[in-house]
């Protein structure tokens, strides 16, 4: 099932580049006599609700083409959402001014805090840490989530 997650990758990441976007994840199950397809997409901007219904009728069309999944498979196409972690660096800039969980490699040890993200300059994120402003790589960051804070 590897080489076939590979393979659909490769036919996928075209269609994603040409609409702007680009894949985040994949993942699958099987439903009855058939799978169930979960691509999780991110844009530099936000993702709509058109720019999924889009990406799914594309891809659905190429895949089945292809003969990389069969027409009784299912497609979803989804933003990452707040609970999955940012897995790529073009995926911070949308979140200046937003809280975050950042678990991170500091020195000889891991370190988790919630801070503010108020900058990406290039490989470095700037934080803010209840007025403490921390510069971490993207590198030694280990698990970073958005908050939903409310006031």
């Amino acid at each position: 099932m590897n080489e076939l997650l590979e393979k659909i990758k490769t036919q996928v990441e075209p269609v994603l580049d040409r609409l702007n976007a680009y894949l985040i994840d994949l993942t699958y199950s099987k439903v009855k006599n058939a799978y169930k397809y979960v691509f999780y997409v991110d844009k530099d901007t936000y993702v709509t609700v058109e720019d999924c219904s889009i990406i799914s009728r594309e891809l659905e069309r190429i895949l089945v083409d292809e003969k990389l999944i069969s027409p009784d498979d299912q497609i979803e196409i989804s933003s990452p959402g707040v609970d999955r972690p940012l897995k790529f660096l073009r995926q911070y800039p949308k979140h200046k001014e937003k809280y975050f969980s950042v678990t991170f490699k500091s020195d000889d040890k891991t370190m988790t805090k919630e801070m503010v993200l108020k900058d990406v300059v290039g490989e470095k994120l700037v934080f803010d840490d209840r007025g403490k402003i921390l510069e971490i790589n993207f590198s030694d960051i280990i698990k970073a989530k958005t908050l939903i804070k409310f006031k």
